[in-house]
């Protein structure tokens, strides 16, 4: 099915197509960093916490999907801007050196990871942002 067949049958317009491949590719992010925190690190409470985040951007996606775009968009411009209010705010914390001991969770271990922190959350809002005008 390529694109065109996508628009026709789904009624959605090319940024609605960019926000949900966006999206796919956030889950699998997602899921990657539920995974490295259960396994590699082996911290289940924030596994736990990553896991519900994506599980709630599913949610909201599966909204605009399937017909509710109103709340759906919402919900994924809130929560992506809380998303990258919460990011900076940890990385000005630890700058401050508040942080007594982050081991794997230091922001700049892996600097796709903090690129991809900020990257999916704005590629979300501003998709979200272009196919709510529409």
């Amino acid at each position: 099915m390529n694109s065109a067949e996508i628009r026709q049958s789904e009624g959605l317009t090319s940024y609605g197509i960019a926000l949900v491949v966006t999206q796919l590719f956030r889950l699998l992010f997602g899921g990657y960093l539920a995974g490295l925190d259960q396994f590699h690190y082996n911290d289940l409470e924030s596994a736990w916490t990553v896991f519900a985040i994506y599980v709630i951007i599913g949610l909201l996606t599966t909204l605009f999907l399937i017909g509710r775009k109103k709340p759906g968009l919402l919900g994924l411009i809130a929560l992506s801007v809380i998303l990258v209010i919460m990011e900076s705010l940890y990385i000005i914390i630890y700058l401050t050196a508040s942080v007594p001991d982050p081991s794997w969770h230091d922001p700049f271990a892996s600097w796709w990871a903090l690129v991809s922190n900020y990257a999916f959350p704005l590629l979300t809002f501003l998709f979200a942002i272009k196919v709510y005008k529409e």
